[in-house]
């Protein structure tokens, strides 16, 4: 059984079934030769000399290019077109004469960027929260890949793949509860978005059953956790080893709630969906790990990055809605995904819980959430959804999106929906997913 597969069967298999082939669906991750040849190979580069790692990089970078000369019609017609010989290419440099990837050019070029010597693959879709959702395929090692590289990074700070158990604040689709078991992953998903004061107690429970000893999810979620339990007086100091945050862009008020609450480190890493790029949170800043890919920063701090781990589908000079600054040897890392909504009780959502895929969307060009926040009384706990549809929405349409975004929101906040012919742009021209309007 594939992993794909057995991640569509952990998602709907009811959680006795779970719990009792648990062991069977956690050995097909941690014990296939995959991500322990991987996981190895990050655990020996730790001791290996600068020089020997840039030689690995390019040695990893080179064979990418072969392959998707090869293999991938798109790249073969593109470093013919700009003079690119990948078999005599001598410094990793030189791949900047191929010209950058957008998601836009993905989109347009999708069928001839996928290699056709692999077969076993499965598609992931990003969502979505710069606009246009992006639909990638990728070969079925790269998710041992993807996991080795997790889990070298997690037990820098305590982590066992083998024994660990983690509370994970990430996720959608709890059915109207708020826990799921996840086998898979060793884990238990706690919904993200239901975190208030009369809530907290039940989720401190269950965490407490399971023998959490590591949290890992939305920044603006745990720290939700964390304020709830501060108000209430709930000791919660000492209980975790360690905090890994994902998705969001953190701040420093969250990570000195975080840790003033739970009184333990919180780490992150950075990366994406489309599986090109991976970087490490070293004190500060961050490291790009340079056996997951080769990244080069423009001269306006775009990433431009070269994945290694997924073959199916390379994205080979892919240029990232994010950027990056140098700080020190590191780099500090800006993403989009910026804003929060918030819900009557102090419930926080956070832009990446509003990432949604659904049939309907394909009708609408583009979607923007905007809430009054302040003190006015009758706008609390409600956001409007503005929608750019393609062509002309029925009512029943306008209220399938609605469902949408309810469903994802929860019961915190009443959704809204406003067909509308433009979006709202910042002063610099950027799109943001969340405005927010304050009324006092």
């Amino acid at each position: 059984m594939g992993i794909a597969l057995l991640k569509k069967l952990n998602t709907c298999m009811p959680d006795p079934l779970k719990q009792m082939a648990a062991p069977v669906i956690r050995a097909k991750l941690i014990y296939n030769t995959e991500f322990q040849k991987q996981f190895n190979t990050l655990e020996k580069a730790q001791y290996s000399s600068a020089a020997d790692i840039e030689k690995m990089q390019f040695e990893k970078l080179k064979a990418v290019l072969i392959h998707a000369y090869e293999h991938v019609p798109y790249y073969h017609k593109i470093f013919d077109k700009c003079g690119l010989n990948v078999y005599n290419i001598k410094d990793s440099s030189e791949i900047s004469k191929i010209p950058t990837l957008d998601k836009a050019e993905i989109i347009a070029n999708f069928d001839e960027l996928q290699a056709d010597d692999i077969d076993d693959f499965y598609s992931a879709t990003t969502g979505g929260s710069t606009g246009t959702p992006l639909k990638v395929n990728l070969d079925r090692d790269s998710i041992y890949k993807e996991r080795a590289f997790i889990y070298h990074f997690w037990e820098q700070h305590g982590y066992s793949y083998k024994s660990s158990k983690m509370a994970s604040f990430r996720g959608t689709d709890f059915h109207g509860g708020f826990i799921k078991y996840n086998p898979l992953y060793n884990e238990i998903q706690l919904n993200p978005c239901e975190i208030n004061t009369e809530t907290i107690s039940e989720y401190i429970k269950r965490m407490e059953s399971f023998g959490v000893d590591f949290l890992h999810g939305f920044p603006s979620a745990i720290y939700s956790l964390c304020k709830c339990a501060k108000q209430l007086n709930i000791d919660l100091k000492n209980k975790y080893k360690a905090v890994f945050l994902i998705s969001e862009n953190i701040y420093d008020f969250q990570r000195k709630m975080i840790k003033e609450v739970l009184e333990c480190d919180t780490f992150a890493f950075f990366g994406h969906t489309e599986r090109a790029v991976f970087a490490e949170q070293i004190g500060g800043g961050y490291r790009f790990n340079p056996l997951y890919g080769y990244v080069q920063i423009d001269t306006d701090g775009s990433i431009i990055c070269t994945g290694f781990i997924n073959q199916k589908m390379p994205l080979i000079r892919y240029r990232l809605d994010d950027t990056a600054t140098p700080y020190y040897d590191l780099f500090k890392i800006e993403g989009h995904r910026d804003g929060v909504l918030y819900g009557n009780d102090g419930e926080i959502i956070s832009a990446a819980m509003l990432e949604v895929h659904s049939p309907i969307l394909d009708k609408i060009a583009n979607y923007q959430f905007d809430e009054i926040v302040g003190l006015v009384e009758k706008y609390k706990g409600t956001v409007e959804v503005n929608v750019i549809p393609f062509n002309n929405l029925t009512e029943r349409e306008i209220e399938s999106v609605r469902d949408l975004f309810q469903n994802k929101i929860g019961l915190a906040i009443t959704v809204q929906v406003n067909v509308v012919r433009a979006m709202e742009y910042t002063s610099r021209g950027k799109y943001k997913l969340i405005i927010q309007r304050v009324r006092g």
